[in-house]
């Protein structure tokens, strides 16, 4: 005869078997909506590592993309990637990465790729460089357009935390993209990062503006003001420099600064600038033959290796300073930036 306790059994075992199928159920939801278990390696039809992506955006959760790998007029290639997360407080994040075609004398300017004095640099096989919310590589030359350079550019809206892994994620991104379009090859992985100034804004030094031995602002500055400084340590395959007036009462234009100064012998870089609209031979300041973009921007010849690209951007400190204390125009500046920088980057007129 069957007891109390032996009818209870099965339904105990019934009751066991649905609990188990439930939580495995529950656990396969969460590993699907929280997680990338079983997710493809690439997304957007193979132009951007499942894991890179992973590594870069804050929190967790499982990422979602939108695009369809290289598109047929190269500069409409989208990829979008978010992570969402049912998980309250887990996080998120947008990553956006395009091709741009864009003048080779912008690339490093106000409206280029990256603030650059806060950029990370990389150069060598590939060229381009991460900030805390932008990463930019530009694609080899066989992918450019007949007027313009084309490059691959990275918007993250959140803070960047690993510019190390964000550089990775985005020359992987512009290989996959040069690969997809069959226009050149690109290693995946990007150079040593060279970091931004890490120190704060210092006091200029008179005749070593911006760490260059020579290089002097005097009579380029309004009399009495004191000049503040950020640059990087010269030379570098990428260097920039900034000077801002101290006694600037506005903080949007002691924001912007005085004056950037920028030298590279990154040949990629240099190949980008030459394709600008409107260069054409000329001088330079110390009388060498030039590829002239403007009066303050322009390529000279070295006697060895690699040409010298020289470029001075006047901000908003100057345009005011220019019109209350009557400052010489920007063709004035490049003059003893130029001495300075042959000399500080090795390079002799032929």
């Amino acid at each position: 005869m069957r007891t109390e306790e032996g009818r209870a059994r099965p339904v105990g075992k019934v009751w066991a078997a649905v609990a188990a199928v439930l939580l495995v159920s529950a656990g396969s939801v969460h590993l699907w909506q929280n997680t990338n278990v079983l997710a493809e390696d690439r997304l957007c039809g193979g132009l951007v590592s499942t894991e890179q992506a992973d590594a870069v955006l804050p929190g967790l959760g499982r990422l979602a993309a939108e695009g369809d790998g290289v598109d047929a007029d190269l500069t409409d290639t989208v990829c979008r990637i978010e992570r969402s997360s049912f998980v309250p407080g887990a996080g998120g994040g947008l990553l956006t990465a395009r091709v741009y075609a864009q003048r080779g004398d912008e690339i490093l300017g106000s409206a280029g790729a990256s603030d650059p004095l806060n950029t990370s640099f990389f150069s060598g096989p590939v060229t381009g460089g991460v900030d805390d919310h932008w990463g930019w590589a530009l694609l080899p030359e066989e992918c450019w357009t007949a007027k313009l350079p084309v490059y691959v550019r990275v918007f993250a809206d959140e803070r960047i935390s690993d510019r190390a892994a964000f550089a990775a994620l985005t020359v992987d991104t512009a290989r996959a993209v040069a690969a997809g379009a069959g226009c050149g090859d690109l290693p995946g992985k990007p150079g040593a990062l060279v970091p931004p100034p890490s120190d704060a804004a210092r006091p200029a030094t008179e005749g070593k503006a911006c760490g260059l031995d020579g290089f002097s602002v005097r009579g380029q500055v309004p009399d009495g003001a004191k000049v503040l400084e950020e640059s990087r340590t010269a030379p570098a395959d990428i260097w920039t420099c900034k000077l801002t007036l101290d006694d600037e009462p506005r903080a949007f234009e002691r924001a912007e600064g005085f004056m950037t100064y920028t030298a590279s012998r990154d040949p990629l870089l240099i190949a980008a600038v030459r394709k600008s609209p409107g260069v054409s031979g000329g001088t330079g300041p110390d009388g060498r033959k030039a590829d002239v973009v403007s009066v303050s921007e322009m390529i000279l010849p070295c006697a060895e290796g690699e040409p010298l690209y020289v470029s001075l951007q006047p901000h908003r400190q100057y345009l005011k300073a220019r019109e209350t204390a009557g400052l010489p125009q920007p063709a004035a500046y490049a003059a003893p930036f130029v001495a300075a920088a042959v000399d500080a980057f090795d390079c002799p007129a032929p």
